[in-house]
């Protein structure tokens, strides 16, 4: 009759041991879950275009804006001067990723 409280603990360890492969189990699952579901996301996803794509503005709009720039420092209104910078700011940058440093005689040591 002394092997009934070992008989005992050894199936409450073996319930144990079953409760954890299975929570292991589930948690494998969700990973993998998450593994396929982030795969799905990104081959559904569109690809965002490459900057050589794109020659870049036209002369006319960054010359437009240029003007525009230069004729708001006359203009009192701060947010209007603030603003086109921010724009001719963004187009001068797309402008160098297209034109690039040395094609705009700019010297890169």
């Amino acid at each position: 009759m002394t092997d009934r409280p070992h008989a005992d603990r050894y199936l409450e360890v073996a319930r144990e041991l079953r409760a954890a492969a299975e929570e292991t189990r589930r948690t494998l699952q969700a990973s993998r879950d998450l593994v396929r579901r982030a795969r799905e996301q990104d081959t559904a996803r569109p690809q965002a275009p490459n900057e050589s794509d794109h020659p870049g503005p036209s002369k006319r709009l960054v010359t437009s804006l240029i003007d525009a720039y230069e004729a708001a420092e006359d203009d009192t209104d701060t947010q209007t001067r603030l603003l086109l910078g921010r724009v001719l700011n963004h187009v001068g940058r797309r402008v160098a990723g297209v034109v690039g440093p040395r094609s705009a005689g700019i010297a890169v040591h």
